[in-house]
């Protein structure tokens, strides 16, 4: 599954086609996620969470402060006035996440 591509050739809405998402149903909380393991060797501002997510950024602010208590989510550095985010690879659970995406990509049946 491939993410829908904007006109200039970036990924808009990245967290919408995945596996996760179609799983476990797009809730915010799912695309923030979706979008934080798929890039997990950097941080990301709110607004390009929210971008690759396809969620307004009102969504992302309802949503991420239970992210980074459930310790899913941590809070990197501050850019300017932006706080920046990334997957919490300490964090089992954000582990299992990653390797359950993982194990639902070899099940699944590869198109003809």
């Amino acid at each position: 599954m491939s993410a829908p591509k904007a006109k200039d050739g970036t990924n808009e809405a990245a967290a919408e086609d995945t596996v996760l998402t179609d799983v476990l149903v797009p809730h915010a909380k799912v695309k923030i996620l979706t979008v934080l393991l798929g890039e997990n060797n950097r941080d990301l501002n709110p607004t390009d969470i929210s971008r690759l997510a396809g969620i307004d950024r009102s969504t992302f602010y309802e949503h991420i402060d239970d992210l980074v208590a459930y310790g899913l989510v941590e809070e990197t550095r501050t850019v300017g006035n932006s706080q920046m985010y990334q997957i919490n690879r300490d964090n089992p659970a954000a582990e299992d996440l990653a390797q359950f995406e993982w194990d639902l990509l070899d099940h699944i049946p590869e198109s003809e």
